[in-house]
């Protein structure tokens, strides 16, 4: 399969991913001490309906993103220089990463949002909370503790390893890509999400933006390559 097949394949994982986080993080936060606690306040708000579709469009649309992050890898891997295929073997551990236990972190996460959503329903409330612990009930900070916490770190250090790997090989020239390109990164995108959504006020665009960091993570680089490679009339 092509690269621009790739590609494409891992976009249209990422259309699934953004709707996933938007059906989570598209609302306004109740007021709260910061805008952790005032997230987790939210779950409450969440219908089981919207927490359901979330889990079914992130269980689908995030392995799916391992197709983009495949072509990056191939692209790296296509270069001549020795230490491409270095790097190129960390895009795609960061691409297998994300395929095997991206959705299971997703999915896990909106089980954790039940678990508030539940707590809330119980008369809890994350909003009395002065700290992060405290915003979250001990039967829901157990589950993110031994349930999420390891599984999360064993997706991320390979995905986050695997975006540093893409930016280095993209800005020392080792693939056909201009050093711009560099700029159109998971990490980046990513910081650049949840930073406008912390300088904007608490609306549904600002926390539906934070939320979807790293569904906009993706779909930004593999957007800007197949427009690069339109644009050259690469056919690869």
């Amino acid at each position: 399969m092509s690269n621009r097949k790739l590609l494409w394949l891992g976009f249209i994982g990422t259309i699934f991913s953004l709707i996933c986080d938007l059906l989570l993080g598209w609302l306004v936060y109740p007021q709260a001490n910061n805008q952790m606690i005032a997230m987790l306040a939210s779950c409450a708000d969440l219908s089981y309906i919207r927490l359901g579709l979330s889990a079914l469009f992130g269980g689908i649309g995030i392995p799916m993103q391992y197709f983009g992050f495949k072509a990056i890898a191939n692209i790296i891997k296509d270069s001549n220089n020795p230490k491409a295929k270095s790097l190129s073997k960390l895009v795609n551990a960061g691409a297998i990463s994300t395929a095997t236990m991206g959705a299971s972190v997703h999915i896990l996460c909106v089980a954790l949002m039940v678990i508030m959503k539940l707590e809330c329903a119980y008369g809890f409330d994350p909003t009395l909370a002065t700290n992060i612990l405290e915003a979250i009930p001990e039967s829901a900070l157990q589950f993110a503790l031994w349930g999420i916490l390891p599984v999360s770190l064993i997706m991320m250090l390979p995905y986050y390893i695997g975006a540093v790997a893409m930016f280095i090989a993209i800005i020392k020239r080792y693939t056909y890509l201009p050093k711009w390109l560099c700029i159109f990164n998971p990490i980046l995108a990513g910081a650049l999400c949840n930073t406008v959504g912390m300088i904007i006020p608490n609306t549904a665009f600002a926390n539906g933006l934070s939320m979807a960091n790293m569904a906009l993570g993706g779909m930004i680089p593999f957007v800007a390559i197949m427009i690069y490679s339109k644009v050259k009339n690469l056919k690869k």
